[in-house]
This record gives structure tokens, C-alpha cells and sequence, in this order.
């Protein structure tokens, strides 16, 4: 049968247009995958300009000598901040060898690893629902924007969490892999995922339990090879346990077993689990700390009742209502697994609650709710689909994510706004807010709103010994020396064995004349923290006035060593300099007033002038008349008052030798 001819168009005819062709299949995922990494980043610019704050910040970076010297051991073996994370410290020393103390590339590496675990979690939903798009759509989105995540991402301190959360997902992705054909091979890089996740946060002891969370959803059929194949991630979790556990009380973060009884760290475990849920859907009225009631003992508030209440009811309800739902227990169960540990039935910190113990754990509930949300129409409310409602729920949720994740970041800019915004939030409730926002203020010298938050903070408990040190501070910075003093004594008499109780004794010893005492209580600081670089200073200040040189110098040296690449060593350098003078190690005493102008920035005049004054008068010893002269010279231009006779001393050779008294070009 003959066919029949086809008709070529007109080309002068006018065609249709044609529609355009729909993106392939991976193209889509990717541009889902580009617009919520782009977004997420957008909404999370502000913390690229903050700087550090007083909160854990310093202990963590800015005065932690294992960030700036590490070495492998102190690294394995030596906890930090009440915490054992070898591989969350070696990513601060990274930045630290970047950056030093400039908070910029701290923000921009928590940042890019937040902006991965985003795309980690869109992977792994992708995945592990075998390419839902919106259920991993909905996921990843709410991970990358939700403002509970924003303490984990624009606090540097909280490092830990958005390293442990890279690891952790992906041992999941690998354990899918895993799963996919029972390939052997695949459960290596999930057990080195794992190991890694336990070194950067020891809650990621958990992740064993989510692996069989996984085995449910994808409803491996129990087999003894389901047990064994966990063992060997069982004995990573037990040993970071262990260690976690050392390292917390070790610093006192764990509470006594007796502060609190058994009832009722029920009711905080219940309320934070209620709350948690509350501010998934109403994030508002965040903090950097969620008190626990004011005195131990005391009645707790009847939110706690009724959270203790609530969660005895919903729980089970939920479960009985998904009990169908496989995808929606599994995200239920995701996100206790993930968050048991920290809802203080062991009291761990001080705050019944955090944002940021809800960076991973958010993922299940992210999950459920957008499975659900995903499901074809199920149940009606007055006519109306069920998910139609939850749907609506959704970009309500997203815009309100947006506007508070800019605004939250925006708080973490310093410790003033920290603060600032967490006094207005619990005023008169919480020690921490008043003590640091005092330490604040001390910085930005504005002593008496220091002294105000310090004695607020002191009322609140006046048990604490760095507060009294904070607040001797104040009197010692405005020369009200005895009040110092009283603080002081204060201080170490609540904690004897506190190294800057001693070390702040010593400073207003040493000011009263009382130099042997003085060296007392720094040698004491210095033997209860070998670290101490304020210590060893003071130390060598007064060594200085009792005409024990080398000592001095020995202790001067010791502050450069600590911190090498801190840019305030010329000042050491130049203290040297002066001691070495002392004792006629001339030579010598030039190098380190060479040292000390070399590294010295131009805008501190006087420093310089006194140094290029000083070396001008050493190299006068060594009859270096035209050096000593030069020098005289270039402290005058930079403001110094040298003493005339001096200058007429150095004029006074013979003006016909070329070069006396003139600067070189």
C-alpha cells in the first residue's frame, strides 16, 4: 500500500509555536537542588560579616592555644570547652592558620558546610524515598532556611555541628548504597563516615540506632546479619560516649544527680520535645539560652505540666494515626533518635533547650511532614483536603523562615546584640546573659553599664567565681584597687584552684607593692594552666621591677611561643629588648628592638617611638654615634619628647663627617 505523501510546510506560512521541551528528568532535580542552595546562601549572608562573640568563641578560638599550635597528640588526647571533638578543633586550627583571629573565614567554612549538609540532605531524601521530588524538595528546603538552624550556622563556636551533621549524612547516603544490593564494600565508608561524624560532635553516637531506623523504612526483614553489621558501629558510639562524658565533667557541664529529680527531668525532657515541635511551625521568639527555672528546688511552672501532659497524649495519638504510614513513624523516629540525648534527662549544660540540638533532628520531622504533604489527597476538614491546609501551612512557614533567618543572624553579630536580644527575651532570669554582656562592655571600656550587668549577674548567683573576677576587673580597669582586691579574694575563695582568680590577685599585688606575692599567685595560675598567657606576662612585668632580668625575659619569650602568630608579640619583643638592655646584652637587645619595629603596625606611634628611642640609646652604649642618632631622630618624628641634652650630645660630633644627623634614604 503505497504512503501517502506528506506535505512539507509553507515556509511562508506562519508556524505555531512550538512549546518548549521539558528539562529531562536530572536537569529538574538540579535546578530544585541550585534554587535552595541560592536561596539558603541569600538568607544566610548577613553572618558572613560577623565577628566572634564572648560566648564559648574565645575558649574555642580566640585565647585557645591548641588552635593556634596544634599538634596531632594535644589534639587527640586534649578536650576543649567541656567537649572531646579532635576533628571540629583540627577545622578551627585550619581557620586559625587562614585567618588567625579574623572571624570572616570561620563564618564563610560554616556557611559553605551548611550549604552541603543541605545538599547532603537533599541526596539522601532523593534516595532514600527513590526520587520523590517534593518530599525531598520540602526537606532540604526547610533544613537550609529554618531559623532553629541559624545558632549552628552564625556562631563559630557551634562548629561542631554542622561538621558532625557532613559526616553523619553522609554515612547515611553510603549506608543506602549499601543497601541498594547488599554490597559489603559500601559499609567501609560508612563506618569511616561515622568515625569522623563521633570526632567532630559526640552526639552522633546515635547513629547505629538511625541505621536501623533505615533498615525499618526500607523494611529489611530482621536477620541476625542486621545485629552484626551494627556491632562494630556500636563500639565507636560506646568509646564517644565514654569520652564525652570524661570531657563534660571535667569542666562541670554535667549537673550533679541530685539537683534535679527524676520527675521532673521527665517534664524537661517533655517540654523541650514539645517545644521543639512548637517552634518548628512557630519559630519565633528565639534565644541563644532557654533557662532553666531560676533555683533548684523550686516549683516548675505549670508549662512544664502541660507539656509533660500533652506529649503523653500526642505521642501515642500520632503513632496510632500513622501507624500505616511507614515514612512518617520512620521521620518521627528519625528525629527522637537524634534528639533523645539532649533532652535532658541527663542535665548536660545549662539550658533545658537549644536551637542547636535540632540541626539534624529536624530532618525527620522535615521529612514526615512533607511525605504526608506528598501523599495523593487523604482526609477532609470542613470539604477542604487535609494537605491542601498543610500545603498552605508550608509557604506560610517559608516566608516566616526567611524574614526570622535573616533577623537571627543578624543577633549573632557580636555579643552586644547577643545578648541585648537574649535579656530581652528572659530578663532577670538568666546569669550567663548579664555575665557576658558585662564581659562585653569591659571591651568596649564602658565600665559602669559593666558593673550594673555584673552585679545583676552576681545576684542571680553570686557563686560563680568568674563573675567576682569580671567584676574586679571593672575596679581594677578604673583604679578602685582595693575593691579589686575584695573581688579577687572572693573569686578564689569560692574556687581556690582558679587560675584567673589568682592571676587578677597577682596583677593588683603587684600594684600594691606587694611583688613576692604577686609572683606567688602567678606562679599558681601558671602551674593550674600552663597556657596562660596573661599570667606570664604580668609575671614578667614584675620580675622586670625586681631586677630579675632573665626571668623576665624567659617569660616573655614563653607568651611568643604560645601564640606565635599573634599580632601583639611586638610588644613582647620590645619588653625584651628592655631587659636584655638591663643586662648589657647589647647586641642582642638591638635584634629585639628590630624585631619589635619590623612587626609593629604604623598607627601605634608611641610604641614605635619608644622603641626606635630605646635602640637609639642602646646603640649611644655600643659608641654607635650615627646609628643612635638616626634612631633619635625617627622616635622624635613619631611624637617622642627626647631629652635635649641627649640630642645635643649625639649633634656634637664632628658635623663635617658625612651622614650625622641625617636619615638615610
Amino acid at each position: 500500500m503505497p504512503k501517502p505523501r506528506s506535505r512539507k510546510p509553507d515556509p511562508k506560512t506562519p508556524q505555531p509555536a512550538r512549546a518548549p521541551a521539558r528539562p529531562p528528568a536530572r536537569e529538574k532535580w538540579l535546578l530544585w537542588l541550585g534554587a535552595i542552595l541560592l536561596l539558603t546562601y541569600f538568607i544566610y549572608q548577613p553572618s558572613l560579616d560577623n565577628g566572634f562573640t564572648n560566648w564559648d568563641d574565645d575558649y574555642y578560638v580566640t585565647q585557645n592555644a591548641l588552635v593556634a599550635h596544634p599538634t596531632l597528640k594535644a589534639l587527640v588526647t586534649e578536650p576543649a570547652g567541656g567537649n572531646y571533638h579532635p576533628l571540629t578543633m583540627a577545622s578551627l586550627a585550619l581557620n586559625y592558620a587562614i585567618s588567625g583571629a579574623h572571624a570572616a573565614s570561620y563564618h564563610w567554612l560554616n556557611l559553605f558546610l551548611h550549604l552541603a549538609n543541605t545538599a547532603l540532605v537533599f541526596l539522601f531524601v532523593r534516595k532514600l524515598t527513590g526520587g520523590r521530588l517534593w518530599t525531598t524538595v520540602v526537606t532540604a528546603l526547610f533544613f537550609g532556611i529554618h531559623p532553629m538552624h541559624v545558632e549552628s550556622v552564625a556562631w563559630i563556636a557551634e562548629r561542631k555541628d554542622v561538621l558532625y551533621a557532613l559526616f553523619y549524612l553522609l554515612g547515611l547516603i553510603a549506608y543506602l548504597r549499601y543497601l541498594d544490593g547488599r554490597r559489603w564494600p559500601w559499609l567501609i565508608p560508612t563506618w569511616v563516615a561515622f568515625v569522623l561524624s563521633v570526632a567532630s560532635k559526640p552526639a552522633a553516637v546515635v547513629f547505629p540506632i538511625t541505621l536501623l531506623a533505615i533498615d525499618y523504612f526500607k523494611r529489611r526483614p530482621y536477620r541476625h546479619l542486621l545485629v552484626l553489621e551494627k556491632i562494630p558501629f556500636l563500639l565507636v558510639s560506646i568509646a564517644g560516649g565514654l569520652l564525652t562524658l570524661y570531657a563534660q565533667k571535667s569542666v562541670g557541664a554535667v549537673a550533679a544527680p541530685h539537683q534535679w529529680s527524676i520527675f521532673q527531668k521527665v517534664l524537661f525532657a517533655s517540654y523541650g520535645t514539645v517545644m521543639y515541635v512548637v517552634k518548628l511551625f512557630v519559630p519565633v521568639r528565639l534565644s541563644a539560652i532557654y533557662p532553666y527555672p531560676t533555683a533548684e528546688g523550686a516549683s516548675l511552672g505549670p508549662e512544664y505540666y502541660v507539656a509533660f501532659v500533652a506529649a503523653l497524649i500526642l505521642l501515642p495519638a500520632l503513632i496510632f494515626l500513622f501507624r500505616s504510614h511507614r515514612a512518617v513513624l520512620f521521620g518521627l523516629a528519625f528525629f527522637f533518635i537524634n534528639v533523645a540525648l539532649v533532652l535532658q534527662f541527663v542535665s548536660v549544660g545549662q539550658a533545658v533547650m537549644a536551637d542547636r540540638y535540632t540541626y539534624l533532628p529536624y530532618i525527620g520531622l522535615f521529612f514526615a511532614l512533607a511525605w504526608w504533604l506528598d501523599e495523593r489527597p487523604g482526609p477532609k476538614l470542613a470539604g477542604v483536603p487535609v494537605r491542601y491546609g498543610l500545603g498552605a501551612l508550608f509557604l506560610a512557614l517559608t516566608a516566616v523562615s526567611l524574614i526570622q533567618t535573616w533577623k537571627r543572624c543578624d543577633v549573632w553579630q557580636d555579643a552586644g546584640k547577643l545578648w541585648d536580644d537574649t535579656i530581652e527575651k528572659y530578663p532577670n532570669e538568666i546569669f550567663d546573659a548579664y555575665n557576658n554582656r558585662g564581659v562585653y562592655y569591659i571591651a568596649q571600656n564602658r565600665y559602669e553599664e559593666a558593673l550594673a550587668d555584673l552585679n545583676h549577674a552576681l545576684a542571680l548567683n553570686p557563686r560563680v567565681a568568674r563573675a567576682w573576677v569580671n567584676k574586679g576587673s571593672v575596679y581594677a580597669e578604673t583604679n578602685r584597687n582595693d575593691s579589686a582586691y575584695v573581688c579577687f579574694e572572693r573569686a578564689i575563695e569560692i574556687a581556690p584552684d582558679y587560675p584567673e582568680g589568682l592571676a587578677n590577685r597577682g596583677a593588683i599585688r603587684s600594684r600594691r607593692g606587694d611583688l613576692a606575692g604577686a609572683v606567688e599567685d602567678f606562679a599558681r595560675a601558671i602551674k593550674l594552666n600552663p597556657t596562660f598567657r596573661g599570667a606570664y606576662m604580668n609575671r614578667a612585668s614584675v620580675y622586670f621591677k625586681m631586677g630579675e632580668y632573665e626571668k623576665a625575659v624567659a617569660d616573655r619569650r614563653r607568651v611568643i611561643d604560645l601564640d606565635p602568630r599573634n599580632p601583639a608579640n611586638y610588644i613582647q619583643m620590645g619588653s625584651i629588648g628592655l631587659a636584655l638592655s638591663q643586662l648589657d646584652r647589647t647586641r642582642d637587645a638591638i635584634a629585639a628592638y628590630d624585631e619589635a619595629i619590623l612587626a609593629a603596625p604604623p598607627d601605634d606611634r608611641q610604641r614605635l617611638a619608644g622603641y626606635h628611642l630605646r635602640r637609639s640609646q642602646t646603640w649611644w652604649r655600643l659608641k654607635e654615634r650615627e646609628r643612635a642618632l638616626i634612631d633619635a631622630q625617627a622616635a622624635m618624628r613619631l611624637g617622642a619628647d627626647v631629652d635635649s641634652a641627649y640630642m645635643r650630645e649625639l649633634e656634637g660630633a664632628d658635623r663635617s663627617r658625612p651622614g650625622v644627623g641625617t636619615v638615610p634614604r
